[in-house]
């Protein structure tokens, strides 16, 4: 495959759009096409025939390597200069769309360039390839978008998987720079209350309108009794639960020992917030994350989108909150990049009877 074809555009706007991509691949139906039975060999031959028809047909410029990171290790599009990942489809009832360490209907920063722009996990576009083991050859092609596929066949399987977040150095020092060195987004809790009241309430319990402070209110607190603390050295777990109890005094909860030991999802429960630190490139998640959308136990009206987080960034020379991230679940994804610690994929079936309805056509989004 051609190296070009393995670098992002020079910028996001020169992707070739949707419909041109369908038209691009036209001339590959009923193209020959003979199938090996190695599912590995066959799919990389459909590859690299989109790539050669890609790279010949006035494919976009590609970035300058000082312009752009590629951020995850691994669950990129196999295709950067056309944001692509190609799939082979040939018999059965049904296709089993699989797609290797991203959530495709998620926000999640695969490609970062310097000048703020993101390609995301969501934006990669789908190639589906239909061969006809009798005749060898292709007999039809689906240019498909990750929403198009939610809408039309339903939500993506969500695996189990222990979950990660990559805040890059970039990325990092770009909250340092905001003001208060905060990356903040309100939501929509609006009910303000007098922070003494806390002391009535357990971390644990369930979160109420008596309890819940809107993020605007919990952002004061933080830039006053938070930022400029030291973290001291530990190990990740002790040093988790010595924020936990710093986050907890602050906002004015009367903290016991075994409360902090308790632990579970999310660490303070009556503010329905998820307490981090970050002073390394990568932020163990856990079970839960805002990647994949779930009801979370025990926290009645929220889900893993709208559970609040608060990252403190610490330096790990210092150890001192240098600055923190402050938002719904729903925003993470927006500024840095979900990984898992182990290989994992997402499932999507879609019915044989749709490529059916296609033959003879190269399309987009049907």
């Amino acid at each position: 495959m051609d190296a070009r074809l393995k670098i992002p555009p020079s910028n996001k706007s020169l992707l070739t759009s949707l419909q041109n991509l369908a038209i691009k691949l036209e001339p590959l139906i009923n193209a020959k096409f003979v199938l090996t039975g190695k599912s590995r060999t066959d799919g990389s031959n459909i590859r690299k025939l989109i790539a050669d028809k890609l790279i010949n047909s006035n494919p976009p410029e590609t970035a300058n390597n000082n312009i752009y990171d590629v951020i995850p290790p691994k669950g990129v599009p196999k295709i950067l200069l056309e944001y692509v990942d190609t799939y082979i489809v040939t018999t059965g009832k049904s296709y089993n769309l699989q797609v290797w360490n991203r959530n495709p209907s998620s926000e999640s920063v695969q490609v970062q360039y310097s000048n703020g722009e993101t390609l995301q996990s969501g934006e990669v576009r789908f190639i589906l390839v239909k061969v006809d083991p009798e005749n060898h050859i292709i007999s039809a092609i689906a240019v498909l978008t990750p929403e198009y596929i939610v809408n039309k066949f339903g939500a993506f399987g969500k695996p189990t998987i222990k979950n990660q977040l990559i805040i890059s150095s970039t990325l990092r020092q770009f909250v340092l720079e905001e003001p208060s060195s905060i990356l903040f987004y309100d939501d929509a809790i609006g009910h303000e209350l007098n922070l003494k009241n806390l002391s009535r309430f357990s971390i644990h319990d369930q979160p109420t309108s008596e309890s819940l402070l809107p993020l605007s209110i919990i952002k004061d607190i933080v830039i006053d009794k938070i930022i400029g603390r030291n973290i001291a050295p530990a190990a990740t777990k002790n040093r988790g639960q010595m924020l936990e109890e710093i986050f907890s005094d602050a906002l004015g909860y009367s903290i016991r020992d075994d409360e902090l030991l308790a632990g579970g999802y999310p660490d303070l429960r009556n503010q329905a917030l998820e307490v981090k630190i970050q002073d390394s490139p990568t932020v163990d998640l856990g079970k839960f994350s805002p990647e994949f959308e779930l009801k979370v136990p025990d926290c009645r009206g929220f889900t893993t989108r709208n559970m609040r987080y608060f990252i403190a960034l610490t330096n790990p020379k210092t150890n001192i909150v240098e600055g923190a991230v402050l938002c719904q679940g729903s925003k993470l994804g927006l500024h840095f990049t979900y990984v898992a610690e182990e290989s994992y994929k997402c499932q999507r079936s879609i019915p044989m009877g749709f490529f059916e309805v296609i033959q003879g056509q190269s399309v987009f989004n049907p």
